[in-house]
Order: C-alpha cells, then structure tokens, then sequence
C-alpha cells in the first residue's frame, strides 16, 4: 500500500510538504518581531562605520559602501551596544497548527541556525532621507539552515508522524529589500536614528536541497521518496512559497534591521 501511495500520490504528497512550508512562513509572519534591547546606543564612531554626507548620501555610491562595512560587524557581533551575531542567524521557533478533516497538521520548526549571511554582497544600496526610503539589493552565494522539527498529522488515512533534524541549503541567493523609514529619537540618549516602518522583500533563489530525518516514524522508503521529489522539483516548491517566504523575511529582518539602526545613531554616520 506504501508503495502505491508513493507512485500515485505525488500531487498530494507535493501539497502537503508545500501547505506545511507556508503554513510555517505565515505563522511567522503574523507580527512584527522588534527586539527588545536596552543597551545604550553607540556615542562614539568604530572603525568600521563609515560616514556619508547627509545632504547627498548616495554620492560616490557612500551609502552602499557604508551599508557593506557594517557587515563584518554585524557578522561577530556587537556586544557593547546588544546585537548579536548574524552569523549563525538564530530564529527560535515557528509552530504549526493548520488543517481539518483530510489534513490536519500540527507541531513546529525550533533552534532554526542559518549560516551564510554574513557573505552577502551588495549590489546596490540607496537612501533617501527626504521620500523616506531606503532600499537595497543583496546576492548571497549559499544559505545553509538547519533546524529541529516535530509535525504530527494525517494525509487522507496516511499518518503523517515525524520529529528529528532538518537541514537545507539554498543557492545563489538574490534579494530585494524596500523600506520606509521614519527619523525618530532614540528613547534613552533623544539621539536621532532611522526606524523602519514598513518592510517588503523579493527573492529569487537559484537552486534548493532539503533533508527531513526520521519522517513517517521513520519509514525509510517513504522518507527518501519524499526528499527526492521535493530536491527534483526544488524551483517549484519555492516558486509556490515565495509569497509567504517574502513576507516572513521581511518580518523577521524587520525586527533585527531596526535594532541596529536604534544603536547607531545618525550623528555619527550622516555628516
């Protein structure tokens, strides 16, 4: 029966593994994720900032360059003003509670560990401080994540029961973000410092692999016939999810972009 489940099934299974993915992104996406951090900010320029004029912030691609040193940074860490690390990237959970009667689904996605982005380039990085907007473009090389998984459920009468390690790697990644921003005062020093209100991303990926261990409590021939489908038709499963992956980027990258900013004030960098 497993066999025939697995030849004759495709679509279904495909549905399911794409439903499960967006049901996780929008789980996500549902607030905005600020971070609270009450380090002071910055009173002094590092190094690695580099400044731009405030007048013209584009000019000699400034602002791009500026954009870019940071990213050494912010790849360690900032401990002093209590930003951490973007290299491991770490989410901590998304849950999983979607479905009824044919599909019912629940469980969650914890310890999420992204690896690569600190290797982003930037291709092109604009601010302009009088329409508010500040927009950039990145090229990533390779994302890899790995992550812990529980899902528990049923496909029409197949159990669908797993829980272990999954691991992904994503390739030649490019990325649209555009944002409007606020200039507002920081609370603690009334220094001002740019705020993102609003956030939208676009990504286009190259190439996708996907693991899930321990699938259909561990029912090997099932799980490697679900990994393989889901690796051949890599472009497919993210050009389904894109719109629900954009909008959980753009909430998560939200938050962290904006702890930042609230730590470097613009006195130190727009002259």
């Amino acid at each position: 029966m497993y066999i025939m489940l697995k030849v004759n099934n495709w679509k279904l299974v495909f549905s399911v593994y794409v439903f499960t993915l967006v049901c996780i992104i929008q789980d996500t996406a549902a607030y905005t994720r600020e971070i609270v951090n009450n380090k002071p900010p910055l009173q002094k320029r590092p190094s690695w900032l580099q400044t731009c004029k405030r007048s013209n912030p584009n000019e000699n691609k400034c602002f791009r360059s500026f954009f870019e040193g940071c990213f050494p940074a912010l790849a360690a860490g900032i401990p002093e003003i209590g930003v951490k690390s973007f290299e491991p990237l770490n989410i901590d959970q998304v849950s999983v509670s979607k479905g009824s009667g044919n599909l019912v689904l629940s469980g969650g996605f914890q310890n999420l560990v992204i690896r690569g982005p600190s290797n982003a380039t930037v291709r092109r990085a604009s601010l302009d401080l009088d329409r508010r907007h500040l927009n950039f473009e990145l090229e990533l090389p390779r994302l890899r994540i790995r992550a812990k998984y529980n899902l528990k459920g049923n496909i029409l009468l197949l159990p669908l029961i797993g829980n272990g390690d999954v691991a992904m790697a994503l390739k030649n990644v490019h990325t649209n973000v555009f944002t409007k921003i606020s200039l507002i005062n920081e609370t603690q020093t009334g220094d001002e410092i740019i705020h993102i209100d609003d956030m939208k991303v676009s990504f286009e990926v190259g190439a996708m692999r996907i693991h899930l261990k321990n699938l259909f409590n561990g029912n090997d021939i099932l799980a490697a016939s679900i990994n393989t489908f889901l690796n051949q038709n890599g472009n497919e499963v993210i050009a389904e999810l894109r719109p629900d992956l954009e909008l959980g980027l753009a909430d998560i990258f939200h938050g962290l972009w904006n702890n930042v900013f609230s730590k470097i004030p613009t006195k130190l960098w727009l002259v």
